[in-house]
């Protein structure tokens, strides 16, 4: 299970400009549509907070994949979208069991 990482300045940036325009509804302005998708998603706790799930179209990941992501800073169920530290993932279903 990953753990929480310090990052440095760049991906910070890019990360606060991501949730500001988040929170203030502008998810125009957010390459969402090219995220990859994630799929059977499930908040999973570690060290940090993350999610789980079978990825598909990741840039650096085999398809169909089951990963768990670098750590949650944003998620919005409704819109099916999450962001962690390193990117924007579109969300599909659930994944369905106890607990989630």
């Amino acid at each position: 299970m990953n753990t929480f990482q310090w990052i440095d300045s760049q991906t910070t940036e890019r990360l606060l400009e991501d949730i500001h325009r988040a929170n203030a509804g502008e998810f125009e302005m957010i390459d969402i549509a090219n995220a990859p998708l994630l799929d059977g998603y499930k908040a999973v706790v570690g060290h940090a907070y993350a999610l789980s799930g079978i990825v598909s179209g990741h840039p650096r990941l085999r398809e169909g994949k089951e990963i768990v992501t670098s750590q949650l800073f944003f998620l919005d169920a409704e819109r099916g979208i999450a962001r962690t530290m390193n990117r924007w993932y579109r969300l599909a279903g659930r994944a369905r069991g106890r607990g989630n």
